[in-house]
C-alpha cells in the first residue's frame, strides 16, 4: 500500500472519490486560482482601478495557459504557499506593462481561500446530487417495506415489533436535514475572500472596496463577506463538521446493516458481497465495512479542522497548512461514503421469513410491554410488569407462547389469541413513514 490511500491504484476504488479527487488536483488547484485572478482584473477593469485593455489582456494572455506543478514546488516550499511563484511566471506570460496590473492590491491568501470556495462550490453541488439520490432511493426503500414486520432491537437486545419500512424512515430522516444544511452552507460558508495585505484593503477607497467585493462576489458565485476572514475559518470548520455528520449518518446504516446480515441473525442479504480466500462459504460485508472505516477516519480529520481554526493575529501560515492538509481529504473520504452508501442499499435484499423466524423464537416475550399495558387496565401497572416478567421467563423456558400461558393462568377479559397479531402492535410506524417520506418533498 502507498504511504496514502490516494496514491493507490489496488486501493483507490476503496478509499477514493475520484470525481472530488479530480476537484483537487494540481491542475484544477490551479485552474481555480488563475478563474480568480482574471476576475479580480476584470473587475478592476470595469471600475477603473486598472485600466480595462490590461485587464482584457490579462484575461487572453492566461485563456488556456498550461503550467507544469513541478514548476511551482520549490518555490511554494520557499514562500509557504503558491502564489508569489506562480504570480511571477504569469506575469512573465502577460508581459509588458499590463502584467503589473495582474494580483493588484490583492495578498496570496485572497487568491488561494477564494479558489477553495470555488473549489468547494463545485463539491457541495456533487454531495447536493448524491444525497437527493439517496433520498429518493431511501424514500422508495421505507414505502416499499413498510410491511415487513420485524425485531427491533434496542442494546442489541430484541424489544418490541417494529418494521423494516420504519428502520429505512430511520435512515431516511438525517440525510433530510443533511440536505438543508448544505443549502445553509453556499450562503453560510461560500465567501468571497478578499482582504489585501492584512485584511484592511487600504489599497482601495472604502466606497471602491464595497462595489468591487460585491461584483467579484457575483461574478464568481460565492457570497460577499462581512469583511475579509482570513483568520476567521469557521466556515471551513463547519463544511468539515457536515462531513463528519453525513459520515456518521452512512455509518449508521452500514452498522445496521452489518449486524442484520451477521450469521446467525440473517435477516437482510447483500447482492455485492466480498469472498474469503480461504473460506468459501464466507460473504463478507465489505461496503458496509468499508463505510464504517471511511467513518472513523473522517471523524478524526473534523476534530483537525476545528483545530485549524485558530489563527494567531491576521493570519497564521501553520494553521492554514493544517487546512490545506485536511479539508481535501475528508472531502474525498465523505464523497466516497455516499457513494458507497447509494450502493450499500441497492444491494439489500430483505428476508420476511428469517425475520418472522427470529420473532418466533422469543415464544410472545416480544410483546411483552403490550401485556403489561393490557394487564394494567385491569390491575396496577407494577403487579402487571410482575406477571409478565414471571410469566416471560416460563415462556422461554418452556417454549410455550407468552400470550398462551397469561390465557390459560389469569381469569381476565383480554383476548389473548387476538392480540398475538403482531401488527396490532405496531403504533405509528405507518404515520412516522409518510410523514418522513412527504417531507422530502
Amino acid at each position: 500500500m502507498g504511504i496514502l490511500p490516494f496514491s493507490s491504484k489496488i486501493y483507490k476504488d476503496l478509499f477514493i472519490d475520484e470525481e472530488i479527487f479530480d476537484l483537487f488536483s494540481d491542475k484544477a488547484h490551479l485552474s481555480s486560482i488563475i478563474e480568480v485572478e482574471v476576475a479580480i482584473a476584470k473587475t478592476q477593469g470595469s471600475l477603473g482601478i486598472i485600466p480595462n485593455k490590461f485587464a482584457s489582456l490579462i484575461e487572453n494572455k492566461l485563456k488556456n495557459i498550461k503550467i507544469r506543478p513541478s514548476e511551482l514546488s520549490t518555490g511554494t516550499a520557499k514562500d509557504g504557499i503558491v502564489i508569489p511563484a506562480l504570480v511571477k511566471i504569469l506575469r512573465k506570460k502577460i508581459g509588458g506593462e499590463a502584467a503589473s496590473y495582474l494580483h493588484y492590491g490583492v495578498t496570496s491568501q485572497d487568491i488561494v481561500d477564494t479558489a477553495l470556495m470555488v473549489q468547494l462550490k463545485d463539491v457541495i453541488l456533487i454531495f447536493e446530487k448524491r444525497i437527493q439520490l439517496l433520498i429518493d432511493t431511501l424514500s422508495s426503500f421505507a414505502d416499499q417495506n413498510r410491511d415487513i414486520i420485524m425485531a427491533a432491537r434496542t442494546r442489541t437486545q430484541i424489544s418490541t415489533p417494529t418494521t423494516f419500512g420504519l428502520k429505512v424512515a430511520n435512515w431516511l430522516a438525517p440525510f433530510l436535514r443533511h440536505n438543508e444544511r448544505l443549502i445553509q452552507l453556499k450562503r453560510r460558508c461560500l465567501l468571497l475572500s478578499f482582504g489585501g495585505a492584512s485584511g484592511t484593503l487600504s489599497v482601495f477607497s472604502a466606497e471602491k472596496n464595497s462595489v468591487m467585493i460585491n461584483l467579484l462576489s457575483k461574478k464568481l458565485g460565492l457570497q460577499p463577506p462581512l469583511l475579509p476572514w482570513h483568520n476567521q475559518r469557521d466556515n471551513i470548520a463547519e463544511i468539515g463538521f457536515f462531513c463528519s455528520l453525513t459520515a456518521g449518518s452512512v455509518a449508521k446504516i452500514a452498522a445496521d446493516v452489518l449486524f442484520l446480515s451477521s450469521s446467525g441473525i440473517e435477516e437482510v442479504f447483500l447482492n455485492d458481497v466480498g469472498l474469503s480466500s480461504s473460506m468459501p462459504q464466507k460473504r463478507n460485508p465489505v461496503l458496509a465495512e468499508t463505510i464504517l472505516a471511511l467513518a472513523q477516519k473522517i471523524s478524526p480529520l473534523g476534530i483537525s479542522l476545528f483545530q485549524a481554526q485558530i489563527h494567531k493575529n491576521e493570519r497564521d501560515g501553520t494553521s492554514l497548512q493544517l487546512e490545506w492538509m485536511t479539508l481535501p481529504e475528508i472531502l474525498n473520504f465523505t464523497g466516497a461514503v455516499i457513494n458507497h452508501c447509494q450502493k450499500l442499499i441497492e444491494a439489500i435484499n430483505v428476508d420476511p421469513e428469517k425475520m418472522s423466524e427470529n420473532i418466533d423464537k422469543t415464544m410472545g416475550t416480544i410483546l411483552s410491554e403490550a401485556a403489561t399495558y393490557l394487564l394494567a387496565a385491569h390491575m396496577s401497572k407494577e403487579e402487571a410488569q410482575d406477571i409478565v416478567g414471571e410469566l416471560s421467563l416460563e415462556a422461554l423456558s418452556s417454549k410455550i407462547h407468552l400470550y398462551d400461558l397469561l390465557s390459560s393462568k389469569l381469569d381476565i377479559d383480554i383476548n389473548w389469541q387476538k392480540e398475538k397479531d403482531l401488527s396490532r402492535h405496531l403504533g405509528g410506524c405507518n404515520n412516522f413513514i409518510d410523514a418522513t417520506i412527504l417531507s422530502k418533498t
